[in-house]
């Protein structure tokens, strides 16, 4: 019993050390896990809060994008309207001076015609006058059918001082003598009565002459008034034309910005959701309790470039990259996740023109545990069930 109590004691000594130890690696490992608690927290709080920004974030982007979009197109519209009011009210204008204008030709027309027709009167009246006057006394040789005898008579009778009467026999005279002093007389009477009669076919004559030309000045008046009227009126419908026209124009190109911009925004929209969804993965994924980190790295020592993928079976993943070299045309990038057995493509992609990408998924693919690597290759489009080409990114040692 004395030699085993020793050999127990140093058991016993030895089981108290491993209680020791072991409560010391418990506390150690609580200690661990609550650390590990604490980070899970803080990175749920910090992801939550970055979401939060980010959302902020994109709402502000997107109130100034609506603003910045729907602002002009508010003013375009409104530009329209004004234009499209100024167009009706120019055809209106329009409209409304043609029609003043066609009512003037309409009222020039009746002057026209009602002085056209005074006129006609008046020349009918002067033909009438001229007939009944020639008729009477005809103007080429007005003496010749006064008689030897009518002419004495006449003399007699202005002689005398009375107006000789139509109709009446001339009054015998007392003796030859008488008779025959008077011949001459008559004769020159004759002749002032021709000449009366061709002076007054002389101013009817003038009259005729007058009243043509006032006719032919009044008709020209008014065919050059006319031409002048539908001159103004072709230059007015003219105008209102062009008017129009200006404005169908100006609308086009109106409705042309806006579909522009509205593009531009849908864009932009859907850029931001991108942003908003590779946003809440990431969040998902740094916060995941199974999150795995690769860093990468490529390229030669004077122009290095790098990348990191972050893995969570449960989440999704998250591929970034920076300083990437454009592809060369017909090439593509490709990420292969390493296992046990053979690579498993984990998508492709194309950086921008600095060479940044962002590739994120909550679906990641179903990989063979354990996975070791990460890598990335250039493959031609569309990209290889395997890896064939060269390795552009691996992960750093």
């Amino acid at each position: 019993m004395e030699s085993q109590t020793p050999a127990a004691d140093a058991r016993l000594d030895h089981l108290d050390a491993l209680e020791r130890r072991l409560a010391q690696v418990v506390g150690e490992l609580e200690a661990r896990l609550t650390g590990w608690n604490d980070v899970e927290t803080r990175l749920h709080r910090d992801a939550s809060w970055r979401f939060q920004a980010l959302e902020r974030a994109i709402e502000n982007e997107w109130a100034a994008i609506r603003h910045m979009h729907e602002e002009p197109a508010r003013q375009l519209r409104t530009h329209a309207d004004n234009l499209t009011e100024i167009c009706v009210a120019t055809a209106g204008s329009a409209q409304t001076g043609l029609e003043r204008a066609e009512a003037r030709l309409a009222t020039l027309e009746r002057d026209l015609h009602r002085r056209m027709d005074e006129l006609s009167r008046e020349l009918h009246g002067l033909v009438a006058e001229l007939r009944h006057r020639t008729d009477g006394a005809p103007i080429g040789n007005p003496a010749s059918s006064w008689s030897l005898d009518e002419v004495t008579r006449l003399h007699q009778e202005l002689r005398q001082g009375s107006a000789p009467r139509a109709g009446l026999p001339p009054a015998p005279s007392a003796d030859g003598s008488e008779r025959s002093s008077t011949i001459e007389a008559p004769l020159a009477t004759g002749e002032t009565v021709a000449v009366v009669d061709e002076s007054a076919h002389a101013r009817v004559n003038l009259r005729w002459y007058a009243a043509v030309a006032v006719l032919a000045l009044a008709l020209g008046i008014s065919i050059v008034f006319t031409l002048s009227s539908y001159r103004r009126a072709d230059s007015a419908a003219a105008r209102a034309t062009e008017a129009q026209q200006h404005a169908e124009q100006i609308a086009t190109a109106a409705d042309h910005r806006i579909e522009q911009a509205r593009q531009d925004a849908a864009e932009k929209i859907a850029q931001a959701r991108e942003t908003a969804s590779k946003a809440q993965v990431t969040g998902d994924v740094l916060a995941a309790p199974d999150l795995v980190r690769f860093n990468l790295t490529g390229g030669e020592p004077e122009a290095r470039f790098s990348a990191q993928l972050l893995w969570s079976r449960s989440r999704g993943m998250v591929f970034s990259a920076s300083r990437l070299p454009a592809p060369p045309h017909g090439s593509t990038y490709q990420i292969w996740l390493l296992t046990a057995g053979a690579p498993v493509s984990a998508g492709t992609f194309l950086p921008d023109s600095s060479g940044r990408v962002t590739a994120s998924t909550d679906t990641p693919p179903n990989v063979p545990r354990p996975l070791t690597g990460v890598r990335v290759t250039l493959e031609p489009e569309p990209g290889r069930p395997e890896p064939s080409g060269a390795i552009v990114l691996a992960r750093a040692q």
